[in-house]
C-alpha cells in the first residue's frame, strides 16, 4: 500500500468514524432538552416558537406548521421548517447547517457554515407577503406581493461581508401605521434593493418602491445577531409622491408635513425597534 493510499484509508477511516459519532449522539439527543434551550434562547428576545421539534431521519430537527410569536402575536409562520446538519462538509472539515421551509408555493432554503470562508447562502422566491403575520402584528397592514431574494455571505478574519438581494413584484399594503404616524396607501409598486453586509454591519441598500404617483427609497442600518428583534433601528424612508397622489390622501400626507425636506420631498425617519419601528 502507497503513502497515498495510506492517506486516503485514513481520511476515510477518521470520516467514517465521525459520521458514526454523529449519529449515536443525534439517536440518544434529548429532544425535550433541546426544545427547552430553543424557547429560552428565544425568550430573551420576547419570542416564542410552536410547536415544538421533533427529530428527522437525517441529524437535523424539523416542525410541522410552526408559528414564531411575540407579545403581540403571530410574526411568521411555515407549512413546514426543517434544520439539518449537512454530512457531506464534513469530509472536508467544514461544519454546515441547512434550513429548509415551505410557506404555500413560496420556499426558503439557506445554508449556515459554523467554520470556513463560505458563511452563508440565501435563496428564497414565491413567498406571499399576504401569508407573513408580521405585516398586520406589527404595522396593523394588509400586504401583498410575491418576495424574491438571493445571496452570499463570506466569512474573513471572522467578518462577515456579501450582498442580498430582494425583489418583491405586484406590492400593495395600507393601513401602515409606524407609532402615530401612518404612511400612505400604494399598491402595483415595483420593489428591489440590496442589503450589503461590510465588516459584520448590514445596511439597506436603497430599497426602492415604486409605482403610479409615488416613488419612496427605504434604507439605513439593520439590526444583526441574536438581539436582532430588540436592537435600535436606524433607518430612512424617502417619499416622493406626485401631486395627484397627495390629493387622494391629504390627511396622511398633512401629518407627515413635518418630515418635509423640500417640495415633493419627505424624509421621514424610522426608530424604535423591528418588532415595534416608530417615526419620531
Amino acid at each position: 500500500m502507497t503513502p497515498r493510499q495510506r492517506l486516503l484509508r485514513g481520511a476515510g477511516l477518521l470520516a467514517a468514524g465521525g459520521c458514526l459519532f454523529l449519529a449515536f449522539a443525534y439517536l440518544f439527543l434529548p429532544t425535550r432538552q433541546v426544545n427547552e434551550l430553543i424557547s429560552h434562547l428565544l425568550a430573551d428576545q420576547g419570542l416564542s416558537l410552536s410547536p415544538e421539534a421533533h427529530k428527522t431521519l437525517l441529524p437535523g430537527l424539523a416542525w410541522r406548521q410552526p408559528v414564531l410569536s411575540s407579545g403581540q402575536g403571530p410574526l411568521l409562520r411555515f407549512d413546514l421548517l426543517a434544520v439539518r446538519l449537512q454530512l457531506l462538509p464534513l469530509l472536508t472539515g467544514r461544519a454546515v447547517i441547512g434550513l429548509k421551509s415551505a410557506l404555500g408555493a413560496g420556499r426558503l432554503e439557506l445554508m449556515y457554515g459554523i467554520n470556513g470562508a463560505n458563511a452563508l447562502e440565501l435563496a428564497a422566491e414565491g413567498i406571499q407577503m399576504s401569508d407573513i403575520p408580521f405585516f398586520k402584528t406589527v404595522l396593523g397592514a394588509t400586504a401583498g406581493g410575491s418576495l424574491w431574494s438571493k445571496g452570499r455571505l463570506s466569512r474573513k478574519a471572522g467578518m462577515l461581508s456579501g450582498d442580498l438581494k430582494l425583489e418583491v413584484k405586484q406590492v400593495a399594503f395600507s393601513g401602515v401605521k409606524l407609532g402615530a404616524f401612518p404612511l400612505p396607501d400604494a399598491a402595483n409598486l415595483r420593489c428591489q434593493g440590496v442589503v450589503r453586509v461590510t465588516g459584520g454591519r448590514a445596511r439597506l441598500e436603497s430599497f426602492t418602491l415604486q409605482g403610479d404617483g409615488i416613488y419612496m427609497r427605504l434604507s439605513g442600518d439593520l439590526p444583526g445577531g441574536a438581539d436582532a428583534g430588540t436592537a435600535p433601528l436606524n433607518l430612512t424612508l424617502e417619499i416622493m409622491p406626485k401631486p395627484e397622489f397627495m390629493d387622494k390622501q391629504k390627511l396622511v400626507f398633512l401629518l407627515l408635513a413635518k418630515f418635509a425636506a423640500s417640495p415633493g420631498v419627505y424624509r421621514v425617519p424610522i426608530s424604535g425597534t423591528l418588532l415595534k419601528p416608530v417615526i419620531m
